[in-house]
């Protein structure tokens, strides 16, 4: 699978969502997207500044990150089209289409970009977070489908990364990191967060 073929796929599988904005970003409710946005937040030790919201969708978490009260500056990049569209439609600001952090952000936050696996480049998400962690100035978090699921709950083509792997990728990028398995239901879900020196 190409990079183009994980976009056409993500685009076809929010292409296929409408109704609320939680609904159309693929969460199950408002409440499991608010779970993982608080995740995100909480192990970067958020509390203000830039931030690059790395697949943006319609623009949920700049709300969430405004409404937490500290100084925020939001730049959101998405790979499908209508997912910006809805975000610019929302007044979210700085949202663009791509693919690549451009410059430096106090945060770098990517919720639920890594839904896909990727048969011919199993480990496509390492890349991404080591360019997400490349443009954090303070913290980069992202959070992960768990392979602790139940088999009920998982489908073929998605991603369900052994947090070991991760946790050895984060040991060789920083001496500080911070992997979380305990806030979801049923520990279906992960977050792993980077810090700069």
């Amino acid at each position: 699978m190409t990079p183009g073929d994980r976009t056409e796929a993500i685009t076809a599988f929010h292409a296929s969502l409408d109704g609320p904005t939680w609904r159309v970003a693929g969460w199950g409710s408002p409440d499991l997207q608010r779970l993982r946005f608080d995740a995100l937040t909480r192990n970067a030790g958020y509390a203000g500044g830039t931030v690059l919201d790395w697949g943006c969708g319609p623009g949920d978490l700049y709300f969430h990150l405004r409404s937490l009260g500290h100084p925020l500056t939001y730049t959101g990049i998405d790979l499908d089209p209508r997912m910006v569209a809805l975000a610019q439609s929302r007044n979210v600001p700085d949202v663009t289409l791509g693919t690549t952090a451009t410059g430096r952000h106090d945060y770098v936050f990517a919720s639920g970009i890594f839904q896909f696996a990727d048969p011919d480049d199993p480990l496509y998400y390492l890349t991404i977070l080591e360019q997400a962690y490349d443009a954090a100035g303070r913290a980069v978090a992202a959070n992960f489908l768990s392979p602790n699921r139940p088999d009920s709950a998982k489908a073929g083509d998605e991603l369900y990364p052994d947090p070991t792997v991760l946790a050895r990728f984060a040991t060789a990028l920083t001496d500080r990191w911070r992997l979380d398995h305990a806030y979801h239901p049923q520990g279906a879900d992960f977050t792993l967060a980077l810090f700069r020196d």
